[in-house]
């Protein structure tokens, strides 16, 4: 398994686990850690910085691959 391969793959897993974590609870209450102003400034960056750096990896790992 190629370097870009492995990066990529635990990249968009954090990606997921990070929008899991951040769904509200069934009586639509945020997180707590989302719940301040900040949070809601800095945390759709950081899912989108994982999950658009898991799919360049992805894309390095299967257009660098040997034939």
């Amino acid at each position: 398994m190629s370097q870009e391969l492995l990066i990529g793959s635990i990249s968009l897993g954090i990606a997921a686990c990070l929008i899991f974590f951040g769904l509200p609870n069934k009586d639509g209450v945020s997180p707590r850690f989302l719940q301040f102003e900040a949070a809601l400034v800095l945390y759709p960056p950081l899912i989108m910085l994982f999950f658009v750096w898991g799919v360049a990896e992805l894309m390095a790992a299967f257009l660098t691959a040997p034939r």
